[in-house]
């Protein structure tokens, strides 16, 4: 998997023709929050995701292949035993200088078992090592599926969270404007306002309108999304309690640390180690390509009639015998081979040291995006309760005639943005969390056990 900085996705608002506003307003409420079926648990969700996820299952299958493939190569140092028989009816017409005879009808038995043991073969030695390394690459590469399964499932499950939230937020921002509006065309009435104080307030209620009907299209494909992962849809999930959330700073406070779990626990650092084990065994396998090979070989052949010369005569032979094969000329085959295989090793390597950079720079990255999502979320959470004083105020100052129309509406749009921002920063701070350890090779279900206590039936 590329190595990208993973962020929670928030919406991106577009500009729907008014016209189809009504009705994507209308769709709403073919979504509704509430449902009689209990919400479905981050936890449920990944336990679902485990049996679901194609993604997960495939790398699930190529562990199994790899597996397979020690039990092959193990097969080359057992007996190899082999059985033939054949029975068959032949005509013999023959014809000399001196006699003839025709229409010779004879039966012909054969009846072969061989046994094949080998003794000495370094390819097959080399084969088996490689082996056993490919099976340890897919078991690291397992094992990094199961930690990005993890990652898969809350983000996704934070996106639904996160556009239901947008919604509500939609919806509160809708009623302010459409207050200020009532109120601005109240005030033009009485002799007060003015219009160009209504129109700044339809023009806020029409943008509000529009970013509505995005944050309602934007739900459901986050839920057909996390449907892609789990294999259900739902309507209803746990949502997340922010009295539960704990802001916690990462554990150990040190990010070298983290680094050294990194360097021995990454799964993508253990894989790319692998494969410069495989390229290794590759060379031998080539060099061993020049050596002898020894086999000890033994059998036994029963035949009747076996050919013309020898109707009617019986033979029951047993024979053992040791056979020795050596290379001498491939016409420069084993040599190229050889380079090849050095160059395959050299490429190996360049990859782990690319990995291993990857992945110290992904622990830098997560380690100082969790301390800095902790700050973000207690800012927001005190830009919360500044911007509804402050909106308070500016209401009231409009109203006794102080501030203006527009004050009222940036104050409104203010609040909004802010809690917006507050709700993205919260479930920024769980995936920063998991993502720190998911680089590290250090995120299990114990660490989503944790997550999911976060998240509640009937979350504030």
């Amino acid at each position: 998997m590329n190595r990208q900085h993973r962020y929670f996705r928030p919406f991106r608002i577009g500009n729907p023709e008014k016209v189809m506003t009504g009705l994507l307003v209308a769709a709403a409420l073919l979504f509704p929050s509430g449902s009689g079926a209990e919400p479905l648990s981050l936890k449920e969700a990944y336990d679902l995701a485990l049996h679901y996820d194609a993604r997960y299952l495939s790398a699930e299958a190529d562990t199994q292949i790899a597996k397979e493939e020690v039990s092959k190569a193990r097969a080359a140092f057992l007996p190899n035993v082999k059985a033939s028989t054949s029975r068959g009816r032949n005509r013999l017409d023959s014809t000399t200088p001196y006699s003839s005879e025709e229409g010779l009808y004879y039966s012909t038995r054969s009846h072969n078992l061989s046994v094949r043991q080998p003794l000495f073969n370094l390819q097959s030695i080399a084969s088996y090592k490689q082996a056993g390394a490919v099976k340890a690459k897919s078991e690291s590469l397992f094992e990094g599926e199961h930690s990005s399964l993890i990652v898969r499932t809350v983000e996704l499950f934070c996106n639904v969270l996160y556009s239901e939230e947008n919604i509500a937020f939609t919806d509160a921002q809708l009623k302010a404007f459409l207050d200020q509006l009532e109120q601005a065309k109240k005030r033009y009435a009485n002799g007060f306002g003015t219009i160009t104080e209504i129109n700044e307030a339809q023009a806020s209620y029409d943008l509000a309108l529009a970013e509505h009907a995005n944050a309602i299209a934007g739900l459901e494909n986050s839920r057909r999304e996390l449907e892609s992962v789990t294999g259900v849809y739902s309507e209803n999930l746990c949502r997340l309690d922010p009295r539960k959330l704990v802001l916690a700073e990462p554990a150990p406070r040190n990010v070298e640390a983290w680094i050294g779990m990194a360097t021995e626990k990454s799964s993508k650092i253990k894989a790319a180690r692998q494969e410069v084990e495989v390229a290794r065994k590759e060379i031998d396998k080539n060099k061993a390509y020049r050596y002898p090979q020894l086999d000890l070989w033994a059998g036994r052949s029963y035949s009747v009639s076996e050919n013309s010369y020898a109707i009617g005569s019986t033979y029951d032979t047993w024979s053992v015998s040791v056979q020795l094969n050596m290379p001498i000329y491939t016409g420069g085959y084993a040599s190229a081979s050889i380079r090849q295989a050095y160059a395959r090793r050299q490429k190996a390597s360049e990859a782990l040291n690319l990995q291993e950079r990857e992945s110290l720079t992904d622990v830098r990255m997560y380690y100082n995006a969790q301390l800095n999502s902790i700050v973000q979320v207690r800012a927001y959470e005190q830009a919360v309760k500044s911007g509804e004083i402050a909106l308070e105020g500016t209401r009231k100052g409009f109203m006794a005639g102080f501030r203006t129309n527009t004050d009222v509406l940036d104050a409104t749009r203010k609040l909004f943005e802010t809690r917006r921002s507050l709700a993205r920063a919260r479930y920024q701070y769980i995936l920063n969390r998991l993502m720190l350890r998911d680089a590290a090779g250090v995120l299990g279900e114990e660490e989503l056990g944790e997550v999911d206590h976060f998240f509640a039936a009937n979350g504030s």
